[in-house]
């Protein structure tokens, strides 16, 4: 980190500021995330600055996405329209650039933004306890619930076939077809092959089952795209949501991707980047506190298709452990990577999390008779033949 370069970055979007503390979000896979601490005018304060990736399409977009989601938020938060109870909501908003009067600033081949930071609060890495998952499933409901009503015409694509689960699979086939796997040592070829095999019999169903999806129609919503538990700011004294940030993947698109994609990593206990894959498993009772919670505020009429939410949590385990292995054979040019073999160990965990998860959809399809929620008995009986 150059303090150097970061104190004049900070003075772009403020006159008087004096840096007193750098600190790196460690938890994020794509963009570079610092927690500023300086004095502003005389006055001690934090900001967030970060560095945006290059894997969007166009930096004016992910800013303009991230503007009028917030925006429409504090227009809810301003008519009291999101008091469920009587608990704080904040949103991350961008900070103007003093220096161009936008909210980008291209610095140095880079590109980089400002926003608020929320006081008061935490993030974790790990589910702490069940009642955390509750709250987390109550702060998505609550996220969701602040995003109704908004116009998706408005938004613009930041990322090109974001969560396009066919587009990850045609990019891992050509992957496979045209690797070198002779260049890889005899123990990482038969962990990378042990994963292709293991993959495809699981490609050929998803395969069939995004036809099947096709068929039953599902109301678009905006989405957060990202949902994960780091994602999910606590109120440092009492634990309850207090934010969900990191919006540069809102779209639109179906409840049913969030939902499966916060449950994925809420009931993942292990944490993403576990000691050991023996750790890896899908906690169910984790997955119901989260349900209790989500499903605690009555929700806005539409077709959401939540009786559709095991073949969501499928489908998004199986596409993100193929884009973990498809960005390890790409050499690490999508995900973080603090390691060679990082996104390749990254992918055998989401494939071992996948493995406990299709042993345990009985029980889900139980939890969810619970919210008179009836899942399709076929997709049950059909997933669990495949392991």
């Amino acid at each position: 980190m150059d303090f150097n370069k970061i104190s004049l970055i900070t003075r772009n979007f403020f006159y008087n500021s004096k840096i007193l503390k750098i600190d790196l979000i460690d938890s994020g896979l794509i963009n570079k995330t610092y927690i500023i601490e300086h004095l502003n005018n005389g006055e001690k304060c934090r900001f967030i600055l970060q560095r945006l990736s290059n894997i969007f399409d166009s930096y004016e977009n992910v800013n303009m996405n991230h503007r009028l989601i917030t925006n429409h938020i504090k227009r809810k938060l301003k008519n009291n329209n999101l008091k469920y109870d009587n608990k704080r909501w904040e949103v991350p908003c961008l900070i103007k650039c003093n220096s161009n009067n936008h909210f980008l600033l291209p610095f140095d081949s880079d590109y980089w933004r400002a926003m608020q930071y929320i006081d008061d609060t935490l993030s974790f890495d790990i589910l702490q306890d069940k009642l955390m998952a509750y709250q987390i499933g109550l702060g998505l409901a609550k996220f969701h619930g602040a995003c109704s009503g908004f116009d998706l015409q408005k938004l613009e694509n930041s990322i090109k076939d974001f969560h396009n689960t066919k587009y990850y699979i045609d990019q891992f086939n050509m992957s496979i077809k045209d690797y070198s796997f002779k260049k890889l040592d005899d123990n990482l070829n038969e962990r990378v092959q042990s994963l292709i095999f293991g993959l495809s019999n699981h490609i050929k169903y998803v395969e069939f089952l995004l036809g099947y999806l096709n068929l039953n129609l599902i109301d678009n919503s905006l989405i957060h795209g990202d949902p994960k538990l780091s994602n999910f700011l606590f109120d440092i004294q009492y634990k309850y949501v207090v934010s969900l940030i990191d919006l540069d993947t809102v779209s639109s698109g179906y409840l049913l991707t969030d939902l499966a994609d916060c449950i994925r990593s809420v009931c993942n206990i292990a944490g993403e980047d576990p000691n050991t894959l023996g750790n890896v498993y899908f906690d169910i009772n984790s997955c119901k506190y989260f349900l209790n919670g989500y499903f605690s505020i009555p929700y806005q009429n539409g077709e959401y298709g939540f009786e559709l939410l095991p073949e969501f949590i499928y489908l998004i385990i199986v596409e993100l452990t193929i884009r973990f292995l498809n960005d390890f054979l790409q050499s690490n040019i999508y995900f973080k990577a603090k390691y060679q073999t990082h996104n390749l160990y990254r992918a055998e965990v989401q494939y071992r999390l996948l493995s406990s998860f299709v042993s345990q959809i009985p029980i889900l399809a139980n939890s969810l008779h619970e919210f008179g929620i009836s899942s399709d008995p076929t997709f049950i009986s059909d997933i669990q033949k495949i392991v």
